[in-house]
């Protein structure tokens, strides 16, 4: 029901390289007949996270993160992005450049609006601060440690949880219930390259 590509962030994403079109490779190829929900993932955060450092440094990513990803994202639908890096954890809206294209909720139902991003960072070294200031993409966050569990009941409805590594309860989830005509209909170089956002 999953297809899951990732992307190593320790070697170069943008259009051009080989990692490039290797990501897009795996987007584009999926059969969502038999894998529906399309999950993206890469240690370092190539979407967005408000953790300190990276307020710091003036950004909410990686230098040329989702600058290069984004539009692949977008073009292939893709539902939710994963990440580690920074020791917290954080979702967004479903947002692309910048913009949350649909309000954060604990539902989502209908077409594919946009990717919703996940920092799930809670294990390994210490936890990471958030920065003071609340992005508007920025709909949950928490400091402390925890893990998530992904189910698919089905071709058109998914539940995603968040729990707390200390007592295995769930602190933040949303379903999604989704129409997959707008997804069976998107293969290889045949999804438009425009978007609602453009």
């Amino acid at each position: 029901m999953f297809r899951f590509c990732i992307a190593d962030t320790e070697h170069d994403w943008r259009p051009g390289t080989q990692q490039y079109k290797f990501i897009e490779h795996c987007l584009s190829t999926v059969d969502r007949q038999k894998q529906p929900w399309l999950i993206f993932l890469a240690h370092r955060v190539l979407g967005y996270s408000s953790g300190e450092f990276y307020a710091e440094e003036g950004s909410f990513e990686e230098p040329m993160g989702r600058e290069s990803l984004q539009e692949l994202w977008q073009k292939y639908k893709v539902d939710i992005a994963f990440y580690g890096h920074v020791h917290n954890y954080e979702r967004t809206c479903p947002v692309f450049q910048n913009t949350c294209l649909q309000n954060a909720s604990n539902h989502y139902h209908g077409i594919f609006k946009a990717t919703t991003h996940v920092v799930v960072g809670g294990g390994g070294a210490g936890l990471a601060d958030f920065s003071p200031f609340k992005a508007r993409w920025s709909h949950f966050r928490d400091r402390d440690f925890g893990f998530v569990k992904l189910t698919a009941f089905n071709h058109s409805k998914f539940l995603f949880e968040y729990k707390k590594s200390r007592d295995g309860n769930v602190y933040d989830h949303f379903a999604i219930t989704r129409d997959y005509p707008d997804l069976l209909a998107c293969s290889f170089d045949s999804c438009p390259r425009t978007t609602s956002a453009s």
